[in-house]
């Protein structure tokens, strides 16, 4: 059949009758298919009616669960108020609410020594009473009738108050508010020692801080409290600053305080009055001065002689200036805690042939330098446990006395624990050096010398910036190294 499609020719009668039948084959398949097709467009059309009915029901159906969404969000808003409400109610019935006032009071004075410990005398202290007075009525009440809260009266003299009349009227109504039996007095920007006549009220405080300000010198060139000054029995620190003048203070102000056990004194040169009347009560004395300011601090020079005459039973005792002797021989037995400058000492060999402190256990010296240090732990160092170096500078010529002081010489034989203090960087290899040879000898029991048998340093305490020290590790290897941020207040480590 295929030939004859290609042909031109007429096809034959039996050819003919192929093809019809042929042909009707294929049309009954065409009649079928057409059958087929719209049964199937039928079926299609119903498919797409129902989708359209799914379609909005599902449009109805979000529509609904909007509407669910909304209901539970409201829902859970008012129930979160509700849970809000309940958390309110059952505050109020809680065991906190039940307290006693008393154990409150206790917590507020316990908040209140923690804060009063870490007081700047440069700053005004923390208020604990006006903050747990801020909490609540409850609270507030009880601070107002806790008097010690109150009890730091810290007053600033001011020139329009030089009228007598009208400060002692302002410190009056302080007083009132806070009440007499007030522990701690700090009087700033004061121009003489001359207490205002009504802190005769509060003569059982334990602590008195006076900073003055453009001290009265023409009218008072040597300060003493007056004769008149009350008698403040109960005192125990009283601490006198100037900042801006070197001022003379007569040895005698210490009348009024008769039970005082410390003394600070900054930029104050004392100025000894005979007879000397012993003051044996005093157990920590301070003089220092500040060198980084122009004016004559280095010129100041306290006698040491006078010191242990007049403060017999002292303990702790830091004289951050030079020092002179005006007698042969002077033995301080009660010292254990001795802060000085070597570099400010101008009469080193002179100073330790007379004086002696037979019970010393710490030496701090103080100054970016040891000048002059080995001499004097050569003469007073046989018992000490602890020096402090304070503000050493790493490169000074006279560091290189370290290992003189620090080694086997036997200046320091009982020496267990070393303190680098105020400072930014040692040379650690030079004090490796020196403690590493110390303590090795001690271990090989060949650390002994005509007077003492050494002892091995035990603790050593540096500055945190030594962590990258490459002789870290080594001086680890011999003693316990402690590495912090080791800046302290000097007047504080005389004890």
């Amino acid at each position: 059949m295929d030939a004859l499609l290609h042909s031109n020719r007429e096809p034959e009668p039996h050819e003919t009758t192929v093809l019809l039948a042929m042909m009707n084959t294929e049309r009954d398949s065409i009649n079928t298919l057409d059958t087929r097709i719209h049964q199937l467009e039928l079926d299609a059309e119903l498919a797409r009616q129902r989708i359209q009915r799914l379609t909005a029901q599902l449009e109805a159906e979000t529509r609904g669960l909007r509407l669910y969404e909304d209901a539970i969000s409201g829902l859970q808003n008012t129930r979160n108020a509700l849970g809000q409400s309940v958390e309110r109610k059952q505050a109020i019935m809680s065991s906190r609410r039940r307290v006693p006032g008393e154990i409150w009071r206790k917590i507020f004075l316990l908040l209140w020594g923690s804060e009063f410990q870490q007081r700047d005398e440069y700053k005004r202290p923390f208020s604990v009473a006006l903050q747990v007075g801020a909490v609540c009525r409850e609270w507030r009440d009880l601070a107002q009738t806790t008097t010690r809260l109150w009890s730091i009266l810290d007053y600033t003299f001011s020139p329009k108050e030089r009228v007598k009349s009208r400060r002692d009227n302002k410190l009056d109504h302080y007083l009132d508010r806070i009440g007499t039996a007030t522990p701690y007095i700090i009087l700033r920007k004061a121009c003489s020692l001359r207490l205002p006549d009504v802190l005769c009220q509060v003569t059982t405080a334990t602590e008195l801080i006076i900073m003055l300000k453009h001290p009265d010198l023409q009218s008072e060139p040597q300060l003493t409290f007056p004769l008149s000054t009350p008698v403040f029995s109960h005192l125990r620190t009283l601490s006198i600053s100037s900042h801006r003048y070197i001022t003379q203070i007569v040895s005698d102000l210490l009348h009024p305080f008769p039970s005082l056990d410390t003394l600070y004194l900054l930029n104050m040169e004392f100025h000894w009055l005979q007879p000397i009347v012993p003051h044996i009560n005093l157990k920590t004395l301070s003089i220092e001065g500040t060198w980084e300011r122009p004016h004559s601090w280095t010129n100041v020079a306290i006698d040491i002689a006078m010191v242990a005459e007049q403060f017999s039973n002292l303990t702790a005792l830091a004289l951050d200036c030079d020092w002179k002797i005006s007698r042969p021989q002077v033995i301080l037995h009660h010292v254990e805690f001795l802060t000085i400058r070597s570099s400010a000492i101008t009469n080193v060999h002179g100073l330790t042939l007379a004086v002696s402190f037979p019970n010393l256990i710490e030496i701090m010296n103080i100054g970016n330098n040891i000048k002059g240090l080995a001499p004097i732990v050569q003469a007073w160092g046989e018992n000490v446990e602890a020096l402090s170096l304070s503000g050493i500078e790493p490169y000074d010529g006279s560091s290189q006395d370290l290992p003189e002081i620090l080694g086997d010489s036997g200046k320091l034989p009982q020496l267990s624990e070393l303190y680098f203090l105020n400072t930014a960087k040692i040379d650690l290899a030079l004090v490796a050096d020196a403690v590493v040879r110390r303590n090795d000898l001690v271990a090989d029991g060949e650390a002994t010398n005509s007077e003492a048998e050494l002892s091995p340093i035990e603790t050593i305490t540096l500055p945190i910036i030594c962590n990258s020290d490459p002789n870290l590790e080594r001086l680890q290897q011999h003693v316990a190294v402690i590495l912090m941020c080791v800046y302290v207040l000097h007047e504080q480590t005389a004890g």
